[in-house]
């Protein structure tokens, strides 16, 4: 598959300009193809008839399409947003316009497509947005950058507004709460983790490099202290984690990191023998215990997945994860014969524990009250039983323990 890059001009004087030339650049992204770039958005004043003022950008696109299948994308995209073209050639408002302004270095020539844009070189309103993301790039008949034909123009009225458009990819991985980024040694992990923090302003974990005191003797004699190592490891990173924890700004949108804690059950699989690595094992799950019971499923699928993707024997056993939860407090019982779901559940807990927003928190993302109230009363009458187990890794924001305490009292609620 052939991607050309395309430089797209939009532009908007109708309704929400900014609503629609982020639902056009969305469109853009979904039925053309990856949008690479998006210029500042700037105001101007309606040329060739009156109207309001627009608002303008540009954009950066791979596409494999031909330029001719291109121009009928757009025109049914302009059509998605709710632009409708009259019979009239006069110029008029619109909800959104949108014009190809380069494809490659091509130079076209037909019926209703000529590219490079014919007028692009004339326009303020074109060249100004084109600069913040293609400044060096050469108009392919007039031989010139796009920075030089833009200083070449005579100065017309137009204005940088505050407001930004979002790359699609983005708005997409918003929809994420936390995001681990993994690869190789040097490829740029960390870079691409402290741009997506900025970005989508999440907190950010940066795994911190230490002298691994076993490290020298493993390379010399790596059956003997391949435990070390992994278990130094392995406490280096929870150490780091719960120092984050107890930093972590709740106002943040969730977590960036550059590691995942369960590259340590990675590695140990490879470099451990199987007596070393089950022990391992065990010391690493106790270590990382503070999750729902949803999270703990999880996890423990990805775990067998992963062991007999690398054929391995499954070592947590089926039932285990599949068989429907009960405290076994007598024959036939089933945690949901007092609990919802724990699918449910856990949303509930995540709110109220991790998210510390209390009854009004839970009620407004959409649950019942009595079943609300009830997960409340629950876990505030339990609160003597956190006091009594052994601490363990933090990983969410509010785990139960330091972080986390409330009266213990018979009478006590956070709500009657």
């Amino acid at each position: 598959m052939n991607l050309n890059k395309v430089y797209l001009s939009l532009g908007s004087n109708l309704g929400d300009k900014i609503k629609n030339l982020q639902s056009a650049i969305s469109l853009i992204d979904t039925k053309i193809g990856d949008v690479l770039s998006i210029s500042n958005v700037y105001q101007t004043k309606s040329d060739g008839f009156v109207g309001e003022d627009f608002f303008n950008c540009c954009i950066s696109v791979n596409t494999e399409f031909s330029p001719t299948f291109l121009m009928n994308k757009i025109l049914e995209i302009e059509s998605h947003v709710g632009r409708t073209r009259s019979n009239t050639k006069e110029y008029e408002s619109r909800l959104i316009d949108i014009d190809i302004l380069l494809y490659e270095d091509s130079i076209i020539s037909k019926n209703h497509l000529v590219v490079p844009h014919p007028r692009m070189h004339l326009r303020n309103f074109v060249l100004n947005p084109l600069a913040d993301i293609a400044k060096s790039k050469i108009h392919p008949i007039l031989n010139d950058s796009i920075i030089n034909l833009l200083n070449k123009l005579k100065s017309k009225e137009i204005i940088k507004i505050d407001q930004v458009l979002t790359l699609p990819v983005l708005l997409k991985l918003q929809s994420f709460k936390n995001i681990v980024i993994e690869g190789n040694i040097g490829v740029g992990k960390t870079t691409l983790s402290k741009k997506l923090s900025n970005d989508l302003n999440k907190d950010l974990i940066v795994e911190g490099f230490v002298d691994n005191p076993f490290l020298e003797k493993y390379y010399n004699n790596p059956e003997k202290y391949a435990l070390n190592v992994e278990l130094t490891f392995l406490t280096d990173r929870c150490r780091q984690l719960n120092s984050f924890n107890n930093q972590m700004n709740f106002f943040s949108s969730g977590i960036i990191a550059d590691y995942d804690i369960f590259k340590s059950l990675v590695f140990a699989g490879v470099s451990l023998n199987e007596i070393d690595f089950n022990l391992f094992r065990n010391i690493f799950y106790f270590m990382t215990k503070d999750l729902f019971k949803s999270e703990v499923w999880a996890l423990a699928k990805w775990r067998n997945d992963q062991a007999i993707k690398n054929g391995y024997t499954p070592p947590i056993p089926v039932n285990s994860i599949s068989k429907e939860p009960s405290a076994e407090l007598r024959p036939g019982q089933k945690d949901t014969d007092s609990l919802p779901d724990y699918l449910i559940l856990d949303q509930i807990l995540h709110i109220y524990i991790d998210q510390d927003l209390g009854l009004a928190g839970i009620l407004a993302a959409g649950f019942d009250l009595e079943l609300a109230t009830k997960i409340i009363r629950m876990v505030d009458a339990a609160e003597y039983k956190r006091r009594q187990y052994p601490p363990g890794t933090k990983i969410s924001k509010r785990a139960f323990g330091k972080d986390r305490r409330l009266p213990i009292t018979s009478a006590w609620r956070e709500h009657n």
